[in-house]
């Protein structure tokens, strides 16, 4: 368990940027589709997310699965120095020990619709008619369910933190990347669950500009060393499994002995090709037939 007298409240934010983290804290992902199944735990909606052969996320060379993701009303996290309406917490836990990691997004009332936006909204209303109560929980049918289609493609926060007592790592998306829900939803969502005022306390923030999936996927063989310091160097190591015969051949073919090997062929070839037109010039003006030497006439015969 983390000291949290030495970790301050996270307020997201560019003004609290202490640094950039564009190789380091680099987050991959490849989510599989769901079932889902939601719980009403009064502080929260919790939903349950099928485990796959492989752990769909890799976060600073740490694979991860997910555990569950929870819906809370207002945000836990400050945004800018205040709350805003919602916000969507992935909990992952890893395949080998280590931090929990935590993928957050804000949510705001807009009119504007998205695919993560019509999601939320079908959530939000099932549990509200089948689950409305604390500690019910109802099965969701929604067709096509994945992670993909919530998690922003755009740059984010990261940071070293606690949730509940433990350390854990975060990364969160700031309010121009966030989850749009309309009045009505967002009204439906704060009468079945009551407000949850968990402090978020951490380190330093940090930037991503690149977003998601920029160091590569799990499973293509490419894997970017990514531990979390504040410094402003970043290494990176990579590993690619990848045939390198291509490669090795565009090597020899920039090879400067076989180009000096071709320049003599083709020059020899042009020698030749001149030689002949001006003998046959030379045997035109003089009406002089040029022959060839015969190298069989010096032999001996036995």
């Amino acid at each position: 368990m983390s000291n949290n007298l030495t970790k301050k409240p996270i307020n997201i934010s560019p003004k609290n940027v202490y640094g950039k983290c564009d190789l380091k804290c680099a987050y991959n992902f490849k989510y599989k589709e769901s079932n889902l199944t939601v719980k009403n735990n009064g502080i929260n909606i919790a939903l349950t997310y099928d485990n796959s052969n492989v752990p769909p996320v890799l976060y600073n060379e740490v694979k991860y699965n997910v555990s569950q993701i929870m819906i809370f009303s207002p945000s836990l996290h400050l945004f800018n120095g205040k709350k805003v309406e919602a916000e969507l917490f992935v909990e992952h836990t890893p395949e080998s020990g280590g931090n929990n990691f935590f993928v957050c997004i804000p949510i705001i009332k807009s009119a504007d619709s998205t695919t993560a936006s019509e999601l939320l909204s079908q959530i939000i209303a099932s549990t509200a008619a089948k689950a409305p109560a604390a500690k019910e929980t109802t099965n969701l049918n929604l067709s096509g369910f994945t992670l993909n289609k919530i998690i922003p493609k755009s740059p984010y926060f990261s940071y070293s933190g606690s949730y509940s007592g433990s350390t854990a790592d975060f990364i969160v998306f700031g309010t121009n990347y966030a989850i749009t829900l309309n009045a009505k939803v967002l009204t439906a969502l704060s009468s079945i669950i009551k407000p949850f005022p968990l402090p978020m306390l951490g380190d330093s923030l940090f930037l991503n500009t690149n977003g998601p999936n920029s160091s590569g996927t799990i499973g293509d063989g490419i894997y970017i060393s990514c531990q979390p310091t504040g410094s402003s160097e970043e290494q990176i190591d990579i590993t690619n499994t990848k045939n390198s015969t291509d490669s090795n051949i565009g090597n020899l073919m920039d090879n400067s002995i076989v180009k000096m090997i071709v320049k003599i062929i083709v020059g020899c070839i042009l020698f030749m090709m001149l030689f002949l037109i001006l003998a046959f010039a030379f045997s035109k003006l003089t009406n002089t037939q040029i022959k060839m030497p015969n190298f069989q006439s010096n032999q001996k015969t036995s």
